[in-house]
């Protein structure tokens, strides 16, 4: 009987942990993905995209969804995904002065404040990604 105890105990303590730590892997609205960076000392990715953009369908398509691009993502960054067909995206991309999709603005909560350490638009191939993308992280202060 006690042995069952403990096991459903830490059963529900290993779920409660699971369920507060966040998932990395998914992408945020801008505001979830400042606060999470924040708190756990990450580099933000700001996605901005449009649906009718084919420049996004290609990194979308061919490099967003590499599994190489995907794991850096999700071990560095918090990636925040803001669609410009919206009007919370329109007036973030007026705010970030976002020149057109796709567009990566990168941000880092430094001294109370976000400072920008890099931007990339349009598309590009997964090596070069890669590359920028750890750029960035090395410019964030967040790889190792």
């Amino acid at each position: 009987m006690y042995a069952y105890r403990v096991l459903w105990l830490l059963s529900v303590l290993i779920l409660t942990v699971t369920l507060a730590a966040p998932d990395f892997a998914r992408w945020y609205p801008h505001g979830t993905a400042l606060e999470l960076a924040q708190a756990h000392g990450r580099v933000v990715m700001v996605y901005f995209h449009s649906p009718h953009c084919p420049y996004c369908d290609q990194m979308n398509t061919f490099v967003l969804s590499d599994l190489q691009v995907s794991r850096l993502l999700e071990d560095r960054f918090v990636v925040a995904s803001v669609g410009t067909e919206t009007p919370e995206g329109q007036e973030l991309a007026r705010r970030y002065r976002v020149p057109g999709t796709p567009t990566f603005v990168f941000l880092v909560h430094r001294k109370g404040t976000w400072e920008e350490v890099g931007r990339l638009f349009g598309s590009r191939p997964r090596a070069q990604f890669l590359l920028e993308l750890r750029q960035m992280c090395a410019k964030g202060g967040v790889c190792e």
